[in-house]
């Protein structure tokens, strides 16, 4: 899906919607100041969606002015979304005061962080959150919304093919998951995918995750000698589901690509090009950080509670073997991490003084 925002002059507005179906009549959902909403079909010519075969009739392009909204200069609040997907296309910024930033925070956990989403994304007038329920070319394309100089995308990517806008004007931030902790949150996760759909989680991350959720799905997570038998007897691809998961997403181009001591490097390299980085064991020098470059005060900005029993499920991973060798290239990435963002102890001369 291809979507961008043409202009926006106060009585008019114009934009565009590619749908990725060729022959899909595109309707935009237009939101107004006062919560009200209506549909507007897709009905204006993009000749150039037709001549590169992205669209059958190129029908593609919408249009708002006095004739659809009478008080359209007015609607400072006004939203459009794909009436489809629900996909945010544009948005003004109301009476916020929105920051004149790009910024993308990428998740690294599997366990989202949704509530600093929300509040991270007040700040901005484009925001997304969990990117990665769109496809590839739908997300590039909130990259690339030229007309927008605000906005805020979180998402869990596979960083490789977001890297170019690290040089593109892009803040990227991202919070490191304690290797142990992390396999222990997808392990529950993957429980309870054998029994439920995750809301979560996106439908790519559904199929992907199916062999592994089937593997546990009748082991109790509780008895550790059950869990360190499921890890052994795992096959190459539910293995490849806990095996070193923030190496292979800092570095890796595709979900099932191996990942090998040599990746560490360019794992490490890749972070260190963040303008934040935090540590999961310490939310609050990462949130002090956000703070910082949105200019919100720390204690706005919610955190993800880690939960006793996922703790808990970790010791019990540290003194599996098993998954101290699933984890390798993670743990090894981890160590040099914390050494980078957890400050240095103060010298008793400095203690004194």
């Amino acid at each position: 899906m291809l979507f961008n925002l043409e202009y926006d002059r106060g009585d008019v507005l114009e934009g565009y919607l590619i749908p990725d179906s060729f022959s899909n009549k595109p309707v935009v959902k237009v939101t107004l100041n006062d919560g009200s909403s209506f549909l507007q079909p897709c009905d204006q010519m993009r000749k150039a969606a037709m001549d590169s075969g992205r669209h059958a009739t190129g029908l593609v392009g919408f249009r708002l002015d006095q004739s659809s909204v009478p008080d359209l200069a007015d609607q400072t609040g006004l939203s459009v979304h794909d009436a489809e997907t629900g996909l945010l296309i544009y948005r003004r910024p109301g009476s916020r005061k929105v920051l004149d930033m790009k910024m993308f925070r990428l998740e690294l956990a599997m366990i989202p962080s949704i509530k600093l989403d929300k509040q991270c994304g007040l700040s901005f007038q484009y925001a997304m959150s969990a990117a990665e329920r769109f496809g590839n070319e739908t997300t590039l394309q909130m990259f690339h919304l030229n007309a927008v100089k605000s906005i805020y995308v979180s998402g869990r990517l596979l960083l490789r093919g977001y890297e170019e806008f690290l040089d593109k004007g892009f803040n990227f931030i991202g919070l490191i998951p304690e290797p142990y902790y992390e396999m222990a949150s997808r392990l529950f996760i993957l429980k309870r995918l054998s029994r439920e759909k995750v809301t979560f989680l996106s439908d790519r991350d559904h199929i992907f995750l199916q062999a592994a959720a089937r593997h546990f799905e009748d082991v109790n997570l509780l008895d550790e000698g059950a869990v360190k038998r499921a890890l052994k007897r795992a096959d190459s691809k539910v293995r490849n589901t806990l095996a070193s998961p923030v190496t292979r997403q800092l570095v890796c181009s595709d979900l099932e690509q191996q990942v090998t001591r040599r990746d560490i490097a360019a794992a490490i390299d890749a972070v260190s090009r963040f303008t934040t980085v935090g540590y999961g064991n310490d939310i609050g020098h990462f949130h002090e950080a956000i703070g910082e470059l949105l200019h919100v005060p720390t204690e706005e900005l919610p955190i993800t509670p880690r939960y006793s029993f996922l703790e808990e499920m970790a010791e019990r991973l540290r003194n599996m073997h098993i998954a101290e060798t699933m984890l390798e290239e993670d743990l090894i990435f981890d160590y040099y991490v914390r050494k980078a963002v957890t400050p240095e102890p103060a010298t008793l001369t400095e203690a004194s003084s």
